[in-house]
């Protein structure tokens, strides 16, 4: 696969000649010579611009029954191993609406083939049907034996990725404004946090995939946390009517996992103004507003009771409550469903690759 974001622009130069004078001022010389009186005469470029990227497609990963559709692997959206992104693209005459999904596995596992189990591969089907492309993104994983960065590395790799998919969306044959992210567990964190986030455009970048907005039409969220602000938001938003305390957060993660989602790896870094500022910019909750897409949210495989286990804990049913009840007070549309047994279960029933679909056709 050939691949460079900033060459494949030819720039020619033509001449533009403007004639600010009346038809007498031209003039043709002995030579049979046409000139001009009083012109101006300016340099123009043309940009002819040749596609960003071509792509090797390949055999599919999964059986497609017969959906016309091509598939291509390991397409490089920046400079690590790790952030690559596969694609399904339906064989359409115009540009098609794009679900992404991203992976789950507790920023420290998980892969993109993760789409490809037999649960999943049905819904890629389903939406190749509906003429709607696929693509799954790896992101950099926390690494667990010296992380510097934290989480934010793992959000602003799915963040980029969503540009870099916008920046060459011709060559995918997408339409860039008609974008759903969906995913499980941590994806569902990924997603949500870039669905309310505000968007990360910087038009006057140099780097010309982050010129492209990173703002979406919708999010699906399977197993969803509602916030990465762990001390805050878990002990009071999600999990106050337990009593649970910070220290009890910290035990089931382990103190070194707890650190190391933050980039930090003592007591005293994590409780620094830098990790301050750090914990409000992972806070999904208080990024919500009005203008943010709607959500459709499920935590429903864990009971209803006090978490004992990282699991349970990171997977609760009131991580999709705080999602639901902070939503409906700013105005953002929902469908949510939480609970074992359910407490909360959106009259519309409506599915998750059906909200998909009905967001990219709306």
């Amino acid at each position: 696969m050939e691949f460079n974001i900033f060459k494949r622009v030819v720039l020619f130069f033509t001449v533009f000649v403007f004639i600010s004078c009346s038809k007498e001022d031209l003039i043709i010389n002995d030579t049979n010579e046409m000139s001009f009186e009083d012109s101006s005469i300016e340099l123009e470029p043309i940009i002819e611009l040749d596609p960003l990227i071509e792509f090797d497609f390949s055999t599919s990963p999964i059986d497609l029954l017969g959906t016309d559709a091509q598939f291509v692997s390991d397409i490089p959206y920046d400079e690590f191993d790790k952030t690559r992104f596969d694609f399904f693209m339906p064989n359409s005459s115009a540009p098609t609406g794009l679900a992404i999904f991203i992976h789950g596995g507790g920023f420290i596992a998980g892969d993109k083939s993760f789409i490809y189990n037999s649960t999943n591969s049905a819904h890629v089907i389903n939406l190749l049907e509906n003429n709607i492309a696929v693509a799954s993104i790896n992101y950099r994983l926390l690494d667990q034996q010296f992380e510097t960065e934290g989480v934010l590395k793992c959000l602003h790799d799915a963040r980029r990725a969503v540009q870099f998919i916008r920046f060459i969306h011709n060559e995918l044959n997408i339409d860039k404004n008609n974008i759903v992210l969906y995913g499980s567990s941590a994806g569902a964190g990924i997603s949500l946090w870039l669905g309310v986030h505000n968007d990360f455009r910087d038009e006057s970048n140099v780097d010309p995939v982050l010129r492209e907005s990173s703002r979406v039409k919708g999010v699906s969220l399977g197993g969803v946390q509602a916030s990465y602000d762990i001390e805050n938001r878990w002990v009071h938003d999600v999990l106050g009517e337990f009593d649970t305390t910070w220290e009890d957060l910290i035990l089931e993660f382990g103190t070194e996992r707890f650190f190391q989602f933050y980039g930090v790896h003592t007591i005293e870094e994590y409780n620094s103004p830098a990790i301050d500022r750090y914990r409000k910019d992972v806070d999904m909750l208080s990024m919500l507003s009005t203008d943010d897409p709607e959500i459709w949210v499920e935590n429903t495989h864990y009971e209803n009771t006090e978490p004992h286990t990282l699991n349970s804990l990171v997977h609760h049913p009131y991580h999709a409550k705080a999602v639901k009840d902070y939503a409906d007070a700013v105005g953002v549309p929902n469908v949510s469903y939480y609970g074992n047994p359910i407490l909360y279960s959106d009259p519309s029933d409506e599915a998750y690759i059906d909200f998909i679909i009905r967001k990219i056709n709306e």
